[in-house]
């Protein structure tokens, strides 16, 4: 398999010299992480990791582009293995307002993110899964309107998708998932299915919305599903407001009963402020919430300067006393990657972390990271 892949990388790049049309592309991250705390536990731990857990993110893109027709097989060389990444897929463009794709793919269009600070490092496990859509896992992507696809219950990808611009400035997409390797009802094919749009207004932002289709963890059959609407404020130099919403359609299947997200950053020359915020409102529990705000830092010669606070309070990540979080790092930035060594430290849980002996004590992690893109 490995083989495989490099004749594979091979030949893109000479098809790549002689055509123009076939490219090689990567990102990877590394983490070495010194860990310690958590009560009782006086054990300093180290090991390789990566941001969401486990092991070093080493991984590449191999992909054709013409002005119609295209692929792309994304594929990570991790643990001493081979495997298919995020998207293997082919997309045509029968004319220019329809884009037609199928395989296993996410669409990012008009994707929603509050990324910053941790979410780079390493990043903190306070989430209980009352909110957003990876359990244990901090808010960051898709914590203002979801990918296509991606839901609480499903990280597979879309199988098909039909995605149409008929104006400048629109967006409407229809995507199909859980069809690569299993056979349903059209029924069952379309109830588990994506459908939104979005809109720019030039001068104000984005308005965007969309209805998500969800199944249950132990059977391919539609068990529930929510709305997603979001609006992105961008009328004011250097500031992103992005506000989004989530509201189950059957809410005697959900955790909650309505969720709302906003993200905002504001960025003044070398200086980047970041703010988040989240409230849920749950079943049977009082509110749930959280909060955090984070800083980046350009300097000269490359050098970058990262900061957050977070808070959760006791309902939203399932601690008595609710998780309070905060890091800082400093890195050296390149044409192609960069190296920082970070500090961070967390009354809940780091991703890949040890298990802590009492629940409410300060764990702290010490990461190195090295990262690439090409």
């Amino acid at each position: 398999m490995k083989k495989a892949v490099l004749l594979i990388a091979a030949l893109v790049i000479f098809g790549s010299f002689a055509f123009g049309q076939a490219t090689v592309g990567a990102w990877g991250r590394g983490l070495f992480t010194v860990l310690g705390g958590g009560g009782d536990n006086t054990d300093i731990l180290a090991g390789d990791l990566v941001s969401w857990g486990g092991a070093p993110r080493i991984g590449m893109t191999i992909s054709g582009t013409s002005d119609n027709v295209g692929f792309q097989a994304d594929f990570n060389v991790d643990n001493n293995g081979v495997a298919a990444g995020d998207n293997q897929k082919i997309w045509v463009k029968p004319f220019d307002m329809l884009t037609i794709q199928i395989g296993q793919f996410f669409d990012d269009t008009l994707r929603g993110n509050a990324v910053f600070g941790a979410w780079n490092w390493l990043r903190y496990a306070t989430n209980n899964g009352l909110v957003g859509n990876y359990p244990n896992s901090m808010d960051g992507e898709d914590s203002i309107f979801v990918r296509v696809w991606n839901t609480n219950a499903n990280y597979l990808g879309s199988n098909f998708e039909i995605a149409v611009t008929p104006v400048e400035g629109a967006y409407i997409y229809a995507a199909m998932s859980q069809i690569l390797s299993s056979r349903m009802s059209i029924e069952a094919v379309a109830a588990l299915g994506q459908y939104g749009a979005g809109y720019t207004i030039e001068g104000i932002g984005q308005i965007r919305v969309q209805y998500v289709g969800e199944k249950s963890f132990t059977a391919i059959t539609p068990s529930s599903g929510y709305i997603n609407a979001a609006f992105k404020l961008t009328m004011i130099e250097g500031l992103t407001v992005d506000l989004g919403v989530f509201y189950p359609t059957e809410q005697d299947q959900k955790s909650y009963d309505i969720k709302a997200a906003l993200y905002a950053s504001y960025v003044m020359d070398a200086l980047t402020i970041h703010v988040y915020a989240d409230m849920i409102s749950a079943k049977d529990t009082d509110l749930a919430f959280g909060g955090a705000l984070g800083i980046d830092y350009s300097l000269e010669g490359g050098i970058g300067i990262n900061a957050d606070f977070r808070y959760d309070n006791d309902i939203k990540s399932g601690s008595n006393d609710g998780t309070v979080s905060g890091m800082i790092g400093v890195t050296k930035g390149f044409s192609n990657g960069l190296v920082g060594l970070g500090i961070e430290i967390t009354t809940g849980n780091f991703a890949g972390g040890p298990t802590k002996t009492d629940a409410s004590a300060m764990v702290f992690a010490v990461p190195i990271r090295l990262e690439y893109w090409f």
